[in-house]
């Protein structure tokens, strides 16, 4: 069985808890209930959660190396269907531009095992699973 699928394994179930070791950070990875009363995953590195991990650098990168395990949204300013709304109010043009922007903020949950591990094998191949440490 490869890291991968241990690590989908280990996170299965209702409270599943994994480690790993990438890049010089140990990450746990809490199943737990959100405040809605979903099961999400919680990303801790180096058993922190900071706030100031949250935001965005320039070009939507990362400012701070620890939320690269954090999940990416992306979201608009202003949503498309208020396009007509804003090309009335402040022209085309204007209107364009800020239909057109991103933001990009960094959520410590995660919704799915899969979604996790897609993220890791894209951005973290040579990570290291904590097995000895692990409980399921």
């Amino acid at each position: 069985m490869n890291k991968w699928q241990q690590l989908e394994e280990q996170l299965s179930g209702i409270f599943g808890t994994a480690k790993i070791l990438a890049d010089g950070y140990e990450v746990t990875f809490y199943k737990c209930l959100s405040k809605g009363e979903r099961l999400v995953i919680e990303t801790y590195v180096n058993g922190q959660i900071k706030g100031e991990w949250f935001m965005r650098g320039e070009n939507g990168t990362t400012k701070h190396p620890e939320s690269r395990f954090f999940r990416p949204r992306k979201s608009r300013a202003y949503p498309v269907k208020q396009y007509g709304k804003l090309k009335r109010i402040f022209g085309k043009k204007q209107a364009d531009n800020m239909v057109e922007l991103k933001t990009v903020m960094f959520d410590p949950t995660w919704n799915s095992p899969k979604t996790l591990i897609s993220h890791l094998k894209k951005h973290f191949p040579d990570l290291e699973l904590k097995a000895d440490e692990v409980t399921s």
